[in-house]
């Protein structure tokens, strides 16, 4: 009896915790993946805006000036991202950026109503950058600032007794919520069927993608460049390896008379080697990223070069060894190669 009582416990204990089995709930997209934080969801992604200064205005400032804005980095739950002010749109500001973060939180500074202004009515907004649909803001001193709705946190114009800045490039890329102007917006289409092997980069002969790398060297007022454009081309190819032939090339693409073709023979048996750097590495994260040849869904891999400094490089997810970014930073030193054309 004293058993039974034992046994009844027991199971009245389990019923307790137990709950039928549900179907669970798909993983939640990364936040960088949000609407709300679209303006910070792509590295490479950058944006300029333009001060015009009125004349008459004591303590005001006199010189047109450039703010450049661009995206480091972007992580799971935050993205990194760089401005600086610039004497001219195209001056080089690698270097002078003051790096901040921005969490992708609704309550981060970047994407609170501006205080001491009060929200007025949605509008388009033409600017030099393209047409924007912003929520405009005014203050009581008839200040005025118009921030986009469909990037949060991009400030579009803004208009004051002291000057007037307006945005006169921004870099859209696919996936935005809004296509740039005069670009027809895509049409829905079905999945293309994607190649899973991981040697599809190297399977198709006559593929060929350019790089190129620019090299500084020396303190920032003194410092010495160099540039160097370099073509990869899968010359053959079978079931066990493939073979890439590099080439240096002009700045102009062009082939250089008598210049030695290198030869980079991939193994597929050790294809593991070719898929991240040569230096030992850790994976750091995931992000899309854009540079010149394109935009590419990549993994972050950190490493230390020979020399002891610091490096990330960029290998696209969906061309398994191709790497579309990379650079290393040391004293009086930056190396960054970055590709430029891709032809699948």
């Amino acid at each position: 009896m004293q058993r039974i009582a034992k046994l009844g416990a027991l199971v009245a204990l389990m019923a307790m915790f137990w709950h039928p089995a549900v179907a669970q709930d798909p993983p939640a997209k990364p936040l960088s993946e949000d609407p709300k934080y679209a303006l910070f969801s792509v590295a490479g992604r950058s944006w300029m805006l333009k001060r015009v200064p009125y004349p008459g205005n004591e303590g005001g400032d006199v010189d047109t000036t450039y703010h450049k804005y661009e995206v480091f980095a972007v992580h799971a739950e935050h993205a990194e991202f760089g401005l600086c002010s610039l004497a001219q749109p195209n001056q080089e500001s690698s270097n002078d950026m003051l790096v901040v973060n921005v969490k992708f939180k609704a309550e981060d500074n970047t994407f609170k109503d501006p205080i001491g202004f009060t929200k007025m009515k949605q509008e388009k907004l033409k600017v030099p950058a393209g047409t924007f649909e912003c929520i405009k803001w005014v203050n009581s001193e008839n200040a005025a600032m118009w921030r986009s709705v469909d990037f949060p946190g991009l400030l579009v114009k803004s208009d004051d007794r002291f000057g007037m800045r307006e945005l006169i490039s921004f870099d859209f890329v696919d996936g935005d919520p809004v296509v740039a102007e005069g670009k027809a917006k895509p049409k829905k289409a079905k999945p293309a069927k994607v190649d899973d092997d991981e040697r599809r980069l190297f399977k198709k002969k006559g593929r060929k993608w350019l790089v190129k790398t620019s090299t500084f060297t020396g303190p920032t007022d003194k410092r010495s460049r160099r540039f160097e454009m370099k073509q990869y081309e899968v010359t053959a190819c079978n079931d066990t390896e493939a073979t890439v032939e590099i080439t240096r090339l002009t700045l102009m693409k062009e082939k250089i008379k008598g210049e030695p073709v290198e030869k980079w023979v991939v193994t597929f048996a050790s294809l593991a080697d070719a898929l991240k750097p040569q230096e030992a590495s850790r994976q750091d994260r995931t992000e899309r990223r854009k540079v010149t040849g394109g935009l590419f869904k990549t993994t972050v891999f950190t490493f230390n070069d020979a020399e002891g400094r610091e490096g990330s490089a960029w290998y696209a997810s969906e061309w398994p060894g191709l790497c579309v970014r990379r650079q290393v930073k040391g004293k009086d030193y930056e190396q960054l190669s970055e590709l430029i054309e891709f032809n699948e």
